[in-house]
């Protein structure tokens, strides 16, 4: 039987996105409304030291309306994702001049304002990995379904690049996955770098659910 090679890296994408996102339901269902942003710690450790895991940061990160304002739990392994896990200390206070103000940010605001999960990036994750990151985020309930913030985990391009690049080379067209704003993830053309905003006529395949398609150019 002749598999279509863009069904089937549309199904990779689609299953290696949703288990990422698996991983970050199962922290969500740690935290329970009133209990400490540092809860979260315990199963974000382990999830992020269990050997072979494409997760390079995960935690919880609060919406500053709440009674406990701003605040990040967010636990990551460093650039490149090879570190020792650590837990992220941006400055969150808002008279700061260099406070991180991550609730304009769309891993942050898109589920917020929606109440849907999200998929950010491709971007460079300048305070974790340094690398082009891709940042998996779910909102977090409060009582009476008022938003509490969200939880979220990292993975770096590279890594779901090496796990596409065979499916990639199988399509004779010009091919990416992209996101919403035909931003590359990956592709099957060197002139078609991470990060690149493909423009002109392309044949869209969306991914179910996902602000993510494959773009077949040409």
């Amino acid at each position: 039987m002749v598999i279509d090679p863009l069904e089937a890296l549309t199904e990779r994408v689609t299953r290696l996105c949703e288990s990422t996102f698996a991983a970050v339901e199962g922290l969500r269902a740690v935290v329970e409304p009133g209990v400490p942003a540092a809860s979260i710690a315990a199963a974000v450790r382990p999830l992020l030291e269990q050997p072979g895991t494409p997760l390079v940061g995960a935690g919880l990160v609060l919406d500053p309306g709440t009674a406990a304002g701003y605040g990040m739990e967010w636990w990551h392994r460093g650039r490149g994702g090879e570190g020792p896990v650590r837990r992220l200390e941006p400055v969150l206070d808002p008279d700061a001049d260099d406070f991180y103000d991550y609730t304009v940010l769309p891993w942050f605001a898109v589920p917020r304002d929606t109440g849907a999960r999200h998929v950010t990036g491709p971007y460079v994750d300048t305070l974790c990995t340094t690398e082009y990151t891709l940042t998996f985020t779910v909102p977090l309930f409060g009582a009476g379904r008022s938003f509490a913030g969200v939880v979220g985990a990292d993975i770096v391009v590279d890594w779901l690049e090496r796990r596409l690049l065979p499916l990639l080379h199988r399509c004779e067209r010009p091919a990416a996955l992209v996101n919403a704003e035909r931003r590359v993830v990956a592709a099957n053309r060197p002139e078609l770098v991470t990060g690149t905003v493909l423009t002109g006529p392309g044949e869209h395949r969306p991914l179910p659910e996902l602000p993510l398609s494959v773009l077949v150019l040409g």
